[in-house]
């Protein structure tokens, strides 16, 4: 094949990709990787044997019930599976869910970001594998089901969060999101040593837009940015092809060693997109490198040192039942909003507790993540309170072993834009952060913000035991005033 088509993915999607790939081929490492180079690599996979197994390929299925299951695979391994299903071919016997995905996107030829993300995969390997060699390995789990296990760890003392603003707007079309005054990349982009990224998901990884496109929202437009996880799709049944779901990778779910093939990503807001891939190389050259080495069901592999990591907090729209208008909620006006602690904290500690784990990888991912990238997690497009929902994530992280919180505070997150300022107070500048970054007419006003911000909360409860938040959030007040301002124990 020489990839201008493909068996997998209808020609009406297809062809203005490689069209715009022929007329200007993205660079990697300097040069420009053509199409033909791509399709010599497509063909060197498609007759090689990188599993060792012929014409059988090792499987499990990531759809529920999905407590505890582990696929660890190789780059090359991966890519042999994308450029397996673009070629059409898929498991004999029952469904795949990046077959399905393909069936699926192609029908809707405007979508394509996922071809770009797949055929960029394949670029970037195309180059860094050398002939034979199988690159790292990325693992994929499941941890197991809830246990309150948590609650064991409450008199635990917190750790001092690690707290980023964004210092300017420079530097975001290079895909790293701008300066942040904490000295880290943007979480989004990737690229802070042994940081795993927070995907702020729903139900199932890459939500309403179903794998196909980037969107508004974080969830949505992440997997297509970080290419091997769109792959992973390939570990679901897609047993209903009425439902899109059947083939998208259920929630919580890690993969360790994923990286960011395409830019530009950052969690602020461009327009009504989170994200966008550029017109022009569009193939991140900033691709980390650094690995770590650690033993996958006993076998020493080498993993790179990110993790992408896909978990679902309460919806609090869906669970406020008419008791607070839209608007109340933008403002963390709502208590409802404040009133599935628990739940959060169980959901947070599930997806990044290493002991929630198969025993097998629980050493790869002690590793691999030593701290946690996130922004306004349940303070998206589920309109929790941002102010709860940092204390939140503070605490249930403070429970873990060996992570470290990365909080970022953006003027206009690519969801529920401004109303993250609120974490930052008067003290803080909270109103401009606000005039700012909130949408015209959304609804989020200044005049609610609060007068303290996040480091008074966090000087307040630093290097005590994790049971005082915990006891502090469990019977904190309602609105109208601030949550870290219900706290101030003055």
């Amino acid at each position: 094949t020489d990839l201008t088509s493909v068996p997998g993915v209808a020609a009406e999607a297809w062809t203005p990709v490689v069209s715009h790939w022929a007329q200007s081929p993205p660079t990697f490492q300097g040069r420009q990787v053509l199409l033909a180079d791509v399709a010599s690599f497509v063909r060197d996979l498609l007759a090689s044997d990188p599993f060792g197994t012929g014409q059988d390929v090792p499987y499990i299925d990531f759809r529920p019930p999905s407590e505890g299951k582990v696929a660890a695979v190789t780059q090359r391994q991966l890519a042999f599976l994308a450029a397996n299903a673009l070629l059409g071919n898929s498991l004999v016997g029952t469904g795949d869910g990046l077959s399905a995905m393909l069936r699926r996107c192609g029908a809707t030829p405007a979508r394509r970001s996922y071809i770009y993300s797949l055929l960029s995969f394949l670029a970037v390997l195309s180059r860094e594998l050398s002939p034979g060699s199988q690159g790292t390995t990325l693992v994929a789990a499941a941890p197991r089901g809830q246990d309150g296990s948590w609650k064991n760890a409450l008199d635990t003392r917190l750790l001092d969060p690690t707290v980023c603003r964004r210092a300017s707007a420079e530097g975001a079309a290079a895909g790293s999101g701008g300066a942040f005054d904490c000295g880290l990349p943007d979480f989004m982009a990737g690229g802070a040593q042994r940081q795993a990224l927070t995907d702020i998901a729903g139900g199932v990884i890459g939500g309403g837009a179903e794998l196909c496109d980037v969107a508004s929202s974080q969830d949505e437009s992440l997997v297509q940015f970080y290419s091997e996880v769109l792959v992973f799709a390939f570990f679901t049944s897609a047993a209903n092809p009425d439902d899109a779901s059947s083939s998208m990778l259920p929630v919580p779910w890690v993969v360790l060693g994923a990286r960011r093939y395409l830019r530009e990503l950052t969690g602020e807001s461009m327009g009504d997109m989170c994200g966008r891939i550029q017109a022009k190389n569009w193939i991140n050259e900033e691709l980390p490198t650094h690995s770590v080495d650690a033993p996958v069901a006993g076998v020493q592999h080498s993993l790179m040192s990110s993790a992408f990591v896909g978990v679902a907090s309460v919806c609090t729209e869906c669970r406020q039942g008419g008791s607070c208008s839209h608007e109340e909620m933008l403002n963390n006006k709502c208590d409802a909003q404040r009133r599935h602690l628990d739940e959060d904290i169980a959901l947070w500690y599930q997806a990044y507790e290493p002991a929630m784990y198969d025993s097998s990888v629980q050493q790869a991912f002690r590793a691999v993540i030593g701290r946690i990238g996130t922004g306004p997690w349940g303070a998206g497009v589920w309109y929790g309170d941002s102010q709860q929902y940092f204390l939140t994530v503070w605490l249930a992280t403070s429970l873990l072993e060996g992570a470290s919180l990365d909080y970022y505070i953006y003027d206009s997150f690519c969801e529920n834009e401004g109303n993250q300022c609120f974490v930052l107070g008067s003290n803080e500048n909270c109103e401009a952060c606000v005039e700012k970054g909130a949408l015209p007419g959304s609804g989020v006003k200044p005049s609610h913000c609060g007068p303290r911000g996040i480091r008074d909360v966090v000087e307040q409860f630093r290097d005590r035991p994790a049971r005082e938040l915990y006891d502090a959030l469990a019977k904190v007040g309602p609105p109208p005033h601030q949550v870290f301002d219900l706290l101030d124990g003055k």
